[in-house]
């Protein structure tokens, strides 16, 4: 595969003093500590590079505490299972679910998959074959990798075996190794580790992602419920007097809990507040009722107002059976379409993207649907509405230029280089976030980074976009 060939996931199981109405699964104690401690799960990505995967989506059938008592029965932390699209999760984390889990000792952690599914950009110098599929040189394909194993059970020590209580919370972090579990072949042997991580208030955990549509609004409780697609998994989400708001997109100048709405699709970024999930962020990312898919800019064609998309998430989508993620799609932009951000609290600093001009490759987009038509050469929709939202890139720092605020990334993926853009300005302000790094001085060149943020054209390079910096993240894979 070559260059950088590693993917890394994260479940996160958070065990806090247990709370009424906690929900899920829960099983009988299995060794010293009585009592129901409730167990949150997260999953989040590193991304691959070498053959450049522009998706990668696999279901978690299954995930399990193992007792450390053989005669006591596994305990499952799903509810049902999940299908997870990971490449777009490298800064943050997407949630699986929670369960009630009896206090008690835990020798390991079990989890099934099923179904990967991958789409890729091949630009190398000779076709892929994946199964009976080929992808040609140059193309974009959906690919459907063999699972040669399904099943991984992690009891490394440490951090196995491991002791959940109310009151010693704690986080399982789990790798999935992609230069580990993915052969010459593309076919798929899952490669797993699990480190852990003593989990502490809001604010020291990683960002849970959340992507769905409101379907229900609790003002009494300042709260409200999230159903998720895929699953349909309704999750309740708490917000504070901290939770910042953006729905100025969405004609509600008040910006704040009062433009919740049945129906409206918002993007929540959240962390668990004593067994809850609480909300930082809140964004409203389509009208009620409004069909809205979002994905990866992959290809444009300025001369007919077309990009092509690699979708990530669907919503409230009439054509289910059709959009699906990782498919890649044909998008028209209708004539007199409007453009805007969802800016998450970033400043643009005089930065457009205002018209089909300001789209590039690598960008994360949401488009409203307004129409979608099959044919044998794939699915076409067309849009009268782009919103720009947060990319999430990694490569290595090339340079860091600390008194200016940025650095510059390079061992960019194969989207970006097989289109001769070799660096990105990555630009950094108040606003940005760090993780395992203390700063931008902190971190030097050659060391591996993701990157979230808004990916806009540089005023002053047409061969380096700038991304203004909302996470940068010191990769310790």
């Amino acid at each position: 595969m070559g260059g950088r060939s590693w993917l890394t996931f994260a479940i996160s199981l958070i065990a806090a003093v247990c709370l009424a109405g906690c929900s899920g699964n829960s099983s009988a104690s299995t060794s010293t500590t009585s009592g129901m401690v409730p167990v949150s799960m997260t999953i989040h990505d590193t991304p691959p590079a070498g053959v450049s995967i522009l998706s990668f989506e696999i279901h978690i059938t299954g995930a399990s505490l193992q007792p450390s008592d053989s005669t006591a029965a596994a305990v499952s932390l799903l509810s049902a299972p999940d299908e997870i699209e990971l490449e777009h999760l490298q800064t943050n984390s997407a949630f699986l679910g929670s369960a009630s889990v009896a206090a008690g000792t835990y020798s390991g952690l079990a989890v099934t998959f099923a179904n990967p599914r991958m789409t890729i950009l091949n630009n190398t110098a000779a076709a892929i074959t994946v199964g009976s599929q080929t992808c040609a040189i140059g193309q974009i394909c959906e690919v459907t990798p063999a699972l040669n194993q399904a099943s991984v059970t992690v009891n490394s020590n440490p951090p196995f075996p491991i002791t959940l209580s109310a009151t010693s919370p704690v986080n399982l972090e789990m790798d999935f190794n992609l230069n580990s579990s993915v052969g010459s072949d593309l076919s798929i042997t899952p490669t797993v580790t699990v480190n852990s991580a003593t989990s502490g208030a809001q604010g020291d955990q990683e960002d849970i992602e959340l992507l769905g549509s409101v379907t229900g609004v609790d003002s009494s409780n300042q709260s409200f419920t999230l159903q998720l697609p895929i699953t349909s998994q309704t999750d309740t989400i708490m917000t504070t007097s901290k939770t910042e708001f953006d729905f100025e997109n969405d004609n509600c100048s008040a910006n704040d809990f009062t433009c919740l709405a049945t129906g409206q699709t918002v993007k929540v970024e959240a962390q668990m507040n004593n067994g809850a999930l609480t909300a930082k962020d809140v964004e409203g990312f389509a009208l009620p009722k409004t069909q809205t898919v979002m994905g990866t800019v992959v290809s444009l064609n300025s001369t007919q107002s077309q990009f092509q998309l690699v979708l990530h998430d669907v919503e409230d989508s009439q054509d289910a059976q059709t959009l699906t993620l990782g498919l890649p799609v044909m998008v028209t932009v209708q004539s007199g379409a409007t453009f805007d951000v969802n800016a998450g609290g970033l400043s643009l600093g005089g930065l457009n993207f205002g018209a089909f001009s300001n789209l590039l490759l690598g960008q994360e987009v949401s488009v409203a649907v307004s129409g979608v038509q099959a044919s044998s050469t794939g699915i076409a929709l067309t849009t009268n509405h782009v919103t720009l939202d947060m990319s999430e890139i990694s490569g290595t720092v090339a340079s860091v230029d600390a008194p200016n605020n940025h650095l510059t990334l390079t061992n960019l993926p194969g989207i970006f280089t097989s289109n001769g853009i070799t660096q990105i300005l990555v630009q950094v302000g108040s606003a940005t976030q760090y993780e395992n790094t203390t700063g931008l001085g902190a971190l030097s060149a050659n060391q591996p980074v993701s990157v979230g943020g808004l990916l806009l054209p540089n005023p002053s390079s047409t061969t380096e976009p700038i991304l203004l910096a909302s996470t940068v993240k010191l990769r310790l894979d």
